[in-house]
């Protein structure tokens, strides 16, 4: 395993840390919510705020975290259907228009970050770039993994591929 491989699994394991702890966080804020509204009457105004900002991380860190593993949605009956070389053709327009699109997207997301400044949120006393910054970071991430499927080529095992063939003629039962 190269240090390239080492880094990028590493990469995404601390990826996968965040990713568990965010949500962890998330059920603890919702849950001590939930008690305190119904048990002692009393609702914690920056528990839906906090939990709402933290979800939002969570989808940005999330879906940097399935660009490597393909995980993003597609059309596996039609995408599978067609030649490997017309496959590749649509990979590589796939990776331009992500590539176009994270550009543009950390770039918004950089603007916003120094736009919000000083402001604060509406329930607690943090400042606003903190409910930015781990979009920033998802899409920063996004972009990194992007590199890393065009480091590797952009191929998938050739057995991941007819797996896929296999259970689409199943019916998509898996085994």
């Amino acid at each position: 395993m190269t240090w390239l491989n080492r880094f990028f699994n590493g990469l995404r394991g601390a990826n996968k840390a965040v990713l568990i702890a965010l949500y962890a966080v998330i059920i603890a804020i919702c849950f001590v919510a939930v008690i305190f509204r119904y048990v002692l009457n009393d609702s914690l105004t920056w528990a839906e705020e906090l939990s709402r900002y933290l979800f939002i991380a969570m989808v940005f860190l999330g879906a940097a975290y399935v660009v490597p593993e393909n995980g993003h949605l597609r059309m596996d009956v039609i995408y599978l259907s067609l030649s490997h070389r017309v496959r590749r053709i649509i990979d590589i327009i796939t990776v331009l228009c992500a590539v176009f699109f994270l550009t543009y997207a950390v770039k918004a997301l950089w603007i916003g970050v120094l736009l919000v400044g000083r402001q604060r949120w509406s329930s607690l006393p943090l400042p606003m770039r903190w409910a930015y910054i781990p979009m920033l970071i998802g899409a920063i991430l996004s972009f990194v993994y992007l590199v890393e499927i065009v480091l590797r080529n952009g191929r998938e095992p050739r057995h991941a591929v007819e797996a896929a063939k296999g259970q689409l003629a199943d019916g998509g039962k898996r085994s």
